[in-house]
């Protein structure tokens, strides 16, 4: 349960959009997941990635999934992990990038790219949106919290210290 003295951050989502099915090759450094835009005033990409490749045995570990433009890797890179399941993963740093339109890239681990060369075939699913995290009663401020000593060092008490956005 959530704390109503901690922000909570939700997306605004304006759709899935499928990027298909990517295979991973002996040869897959950086693949292409394929091209993707943010809407105006978008901070942050959310990717769905799911495995298509059997879980039994389950070999995959992570990748690394990024958002490229010509400016670099604007939004950051994260972990993904290959989930049969499928797994959403946040790209962003909650500033807006300079380009808007880039490429989704997967970089598989070398120890993936070994089993795929021993006859593992792994084969992902990718849907990709656009979005801001808004977070809903405190305007985006930024709350600290600290245990300071009270009664003389007897106790702890919490205080909570609220910054707002400039």
């Amino acid at each position: 349960m959530t704390s109503p003295l901690q922000p909570v951050e939700s997306p605004r989502f304006l759709g899935w959009q499928d990027l298909g099915n990517k295979t991973v090759t002996p040869d897959s450094t950086d693949l292409v997941v394929g091209g993707f835009s943010l809407a105006e005033g978008d901070t942050h990409i959310w990717v769905r990635m799911r495995s298509l490749s059997s879980p039994d045995p389950w070999p995959w570990s992570y990748g690394i999934l990024s958002w490229k433009t010509s400016e670099g890797y604007e939004l950051g890179s994260v972990k993904a992990y290959s989930e049969t399941e499928s797994e959403v993963f946040r790209l962003g740093n909650g500033l807006p990038p300079v380009e808007r339109t880039g490429v989704i890239t997967f970089e598989p681990r070398s120890f993936n790219l070994a089993w795929v060369k021993r006859g593992n075939p792994w084969t992902l699913n990718f849907q990709a949106q656009s979005g801001v995290l808004q977070s809903p009663g405190l305007g985006g401020a930024v709350v600290s919290n600290s245990f300071v000593s009270a009664d003389g060092g007897a106790g702890l008490r919490l205080v909570q210290v609220t910054f707002p956005n400039p």
